[in-house]
């Protein structure tokens, strides 16, 4: 089954200036990033970035629900962390309990702003044991606002650039 409203995948050419392109940001992310936090947490603006470009199209403006939701499943997976700790097994219960409330936000698509894929994607990784054992989840929020950020800045400042040598539509 293919999808009508999918576009056409870019000619060789084009291809490998996107490629260039996404090495070019990576590298300058990975240069900024490492400077700026651990190298355990510079994976949420990269993850950020997936999730834009992938399931949002490197829209602009759905880039603040994408951070949104990406500092919501930080928070969700830190709460349950955080809850264990102060109250034991009924702490990780009340934790469960809110992250499945959070879940049931998404899927009935209340607050979507707030509870969205992007909510979910982060809750997944930054719940998985190996990530809650070693991570500082203030210093991953930072991380992810600012990846998204920089990248936000990044792909429009591409997008201007070549509208400049594109010629017009018509």
């Amino acid at each position: 089954m293919t999808d009508s409203t999918a576009t056409a995948a870019p000619g060789p050419l084009a291809g490998l200036g996107i490629v260039l392109i996404v090495v070019v940001a990576v590298i300058a992310w990975a240069i900024i990033g490492t400077a700026l936090f651990s190298d355990l947490t510079l994976f949420g603006g990269f993850l950020l970035l997936w999730h834009w470009a992938n399931l949002e199209a490197l829209e602009i403006k759905r880039l603040p629900a994408t951070i949104a939701g990406a500092l919501v499943g930080i928070g969700l997976a830190w709460q349950v962390v955080y809850l264990t700790g102060k109250m034991g097994s009924n702490g990780m219960i009340l934790g469960l309990l809110i992250m499945v409330a959070a879940i049931y936000l998404q899927v009935i698509a209340v607050l979507p702003f707030l509870f969205n894929a992007a909510a979910m994607l982060f809750l997944t990784v930054a719940a998985a044991p190996l990530i809650q054992l070693k991570i500082d989840f203030a210093e991953l929020a930072l991380a992810t606002v600012v990846g998204g950020l920089f990248f936000g800045v990044f792909v429009e400042a591409i997008k201007r650039i070549a509208a400049k040598f594109m010629p017009a539509a018509g």
